[in-house]
């Protein structure tokens, strides 16, 4: 068959790959300059490097096993890491059991009725009567007030805004079972994966492979319109021009999916896609002089902070690749609203700021570069009750298939999931497309 596939990140190159190797022939639409979607790359030091912070764990097979199939699995490296939490003004360590036992911003008793909950989801198979709930009820109700107040609370205001007591249990359910499959096989601690030379390595790869098997990867290249036709065939219209295939795979947001084929589209489901919310994203990428914490991952849990997470990427793969130290301060953001819509000077002056509170003894000195990236579709919000409105791969157009994030659920975003997610939707239009073109 002739497919297109709209989006050049980890799903849709994934998709990509699969279909080729079927023998199908694969045009891949990219609007950006660049491939890989939240695993694009710059560069630090002549190194390649993600503008948002990235690694894998131990569980994330999907992942691990297309290394393998590319031939990368050399460039793999495995780290544990050093966690920590900033609250009440001070840092703990939070990597260990030990640790969170010695967590008194909580009382000691909500603390074990927490690594207690940690501890049982990861042997909980059939989560769907968590969706029904809110992770607020379900964290006040299995580990006490406090740790919702004092903990999760301020993390999930600082991820989903306005919805923040509408998340579903599912969702932080998900997260406490992937932290706890993480850990190595001795059980001594978590490890956490890396690819040398960043994980563009394996999206500049599968792309090579795509154009080898006849397939093509067209960059500033943006979908403007998807048009079905009367016999099956489905048309992406182009500023350039208008291109039939067999059929269509769109990797993208559903809102922007509806956007492109709204008027081929039935009113419910535009409006079942439109009610999907997504997070945009504010990164800050430093480059510092020198290492400012012992941590590779510090969560920030206080309500006042413009970023909610600081990663020292450089404590986890060190720093000689790129020649300083590299940190990451994120944040989750309202779309409409700061820091997603303040001007990139404002956003590193706020950030700069209270990273100097975190760090009093900083000298500003040793800032050698900030880089703020934004993305506008980074975090699925899964309230309640969100598998009624979970897309599938079909929809109402004939060998038309959507793929992304939103698809994920009860699994979070991530590379992993992604990779899944492209090769299960490669073998669902392998199995139920038909050509249709000449």
């Amino acid at each position: 068959m002739k497919i297109a596939i709209v989006g050049a990140g980890a799903t849709g190159l994934t998709a990509g790959y699969e279909l080729a190797k079927a023998g199908h022939f694969l045009t891949v639409y990219e609007k950006s300059s660049i491939i890989g979607g939240l695993a694009s790359t710059f560069q630090i030091g002549g190194t390649d490097i993600e503008k948002y912070y990235h690694h894998i764990f131990t569980s994330d097979s999907e992942l691990i096993l297309l290394v393998n199939e590319l031939g990368l699995s050399d460039n793999l490296k495995w780290y544990p890491p050093s966690n920590g939490i900033y609250i009440n003004n001070k840092f703990y360590p939070f990597t260990t059991p030990f640790d969170l036992l010695m967590f008194d911003a909580v009382p000691l008793f909500q603390r074990v009725r927490l690594g207690l909950l940690i501890l049982k989801s990861n042997k909980i198979e059939s989560w769907n009567y968590l969706e029904n709930i809110t992770a607020k009820q379900w964290l006040t109700d299995k580990a006490g007030k406090a740790v919702y107040i004092k903990l999760w609370g301020p993390l999930l205001k600082s991820k989903f805004d306005v919805y923040c007591e509408k998340i579903s249990a599912a969702w932080l359910w998900n997260k406490f079972k992937l932290r706890g499959s993480s850990r190595n096989k001795n059980g001594k601690g978590e490890l956490l994966g890396y690819m040398d030379k960043s994980f563009g390595v394996i999206y500049d790869k599968l792309c090579r492979l795509i154009i080898d098997m006849n397939g093509q990867v067209l960059l500033n290249t943006q979908a403007d319109e998807i048009i079905p036709g009367s016999d099956g065939s489905v048309s992406i219209r182009t500023e350039k021009c208008v291109e039939s295939y067999d059929c269509v795979l769109f990797t993208a947001s559903p809102g922007i999916f509806a956007g492109l084929a709204n008027k081929h589209l039935p009113v419910d489901y535009k409006e079942k896609l439109n009610s999907i919310k997504y997070m945009a994203n504010v990164c800050a990428v430093l480059e510092l002089k020198e290492s400012i914490s012992p941590y590779y991952w510090i969560t920030v849990a206080e309500n006042d902070a413009p970023f909610v997470l600081m990663v020292e990427h450089t404590n986890m793969t060190g720093k000689s690749r790129y020649g300083c130290n590299i940190v990451y301060l994120s944040k989750y953001a309202d779309a409409l609203k700061p820091p997603y819509i303040s001007e990139n000077e404002l956003i590193e002056r706020e950030f700069i700021k209270y990273f100097n509170k975190l760090f009093p003894k900083w000298d500003s000195s040793g800032l050698i570069n900030v880089r703020i990236f934004k993305s506008r579709y980074t975090q699925p919000v899964v309230t309640v009750g969100y598998s009624k409105i979970k897309p599938g791969f079909e929809t109402p157009i004939r060998n038309v298939y959507t793929a992304s994030m939103a698809n994920i659920y009860p699994e979070d975003r991530g590379q992993n999931y992604s990779v899944k997610l492209g090769i299960e939707a490669a073998g669902f239009i392998d199995k139920h497309s038909i050509p249709v073109t000449s």
